[in-house]
C-alpha cells in the first residue's frame, strides 16, 4: 500500500511564473524523493514602483513516503 504525503511551497522568480514552479519544484528534490505530482494553485507578482519586481507560483508537492 502506497502512503502519499502533501508540502505546499512558493517558488519566486524575476524571469516569470514557468521558472517560479520550476525552482520550487528543484528546491524540493533537494530533499524529496518520489515526488509524483504537483499542483500549482495561486500565482502573484510582487510589485516595486509600478513594476514587477518578483513572479511567485504557490504548488502542492504530492509525493511517496518511503517504508523499510
Amino acid at each position: 500500500m502506497n502512503v502519499i504525503k502533501a508540502i505546499e511551497l512558493v517558488g519566486s522568480s524575476s524571469e516569470g511564473f514557468e521558472k517560479a514552479v520550476e525552482n520550487a519544484i528543484n528546491e524540493a528534490k533537494k530533499t524529496l524523493r518520489n515526488i509524483r505530482r504537483v499542483e500549482v494553485s495561486n500565482f502573484e507578482v510582487l510589485m516595486e514602483n509600478d513594476e514587477i519586481k518578483m513572479y511567485q507560483a504557490k504548488v502542492k508537492l504530492y509525493f511517496t513516503v518511503e517504508r523499510d
